[in-house]
C-alpha cells in the first residue's frame, strides 16, 4: 500500500512539473500595440573579429530580430558611439517579445561577438 501511495505521489509530481515547465517555456504571442516604438541600445564586444564591430552589429540584429514580430525601423541599426548601437522597432515589443529579443542579443553565440542589451524602452506616439 504504502509502495503504491509513494508511486502514485511521484507520477502526480512528474505530471505536475512537466505542466509547469511547459508554462514556464511556452511561446505566447503579444498584443500589438498600433503607433508604437521600441528603442534597444546594444553594446557589442568583438574579440578577434575579422570585421567591423558594425558588421557584428547586423549579424546579432539579422538573427534576433526574427524572434519579435515587429520590424527594424527606417534608420536600421545606428552606431551611437563604438561598440553602441541604438534600433527602433516598429511596432513595440511586448512582454514576451522582450524576453525573447533580450535573451537572443546577449545569448547569441556568434564566434567572437558578445551583445549586452543597455536599455529597451517602449513607448507609444
Amino acid at each position: 500500500m504504502n509502495r503504491a501511495i509513494l508511486a502514485a505521489s511521484l507520477v502526480a509530481a512528474a505530471v505536475a512539473g512537466v505542466f509547469g515547465l511547459a508554462e514556464l517555456t511556452q511561446n505566447r504571442p503579444d498584443p500589438v500595440t498600433a503607433r508604437s516604438t521600441t528603442e534597444v541600445v546594444l553594446d557589442v564586444d568583438t574579440k578577434g573579429w575579422a570585421h567591423s564591430t558594425a558588421g557584428a552589429a547586423q549579424a546579432v540584429w539579422g538573427v534576433c530580430l526574427g524572434t519579435v514580430e515587429s520590424q527594424l525601423g527606417p534608420e536600421g541599426v545606428v552606431e551611437e558611439s563604438p561598440g553602441r548601437f541604438r534600433a527602433v522597432l516598429h511596432p513595440a515589443v511586448g512582454e514576451h517579445g522582450e524576453n525573447r529579443l533580450v535573451g537572443c542579443l546577449e545569448d547569441l553565440t556568434i564566434p567572437r561577438v558578445r551583445g549586452d542589451v543597455v536599455s529597451l524602452e517602449s513607448s507609444r506616439l
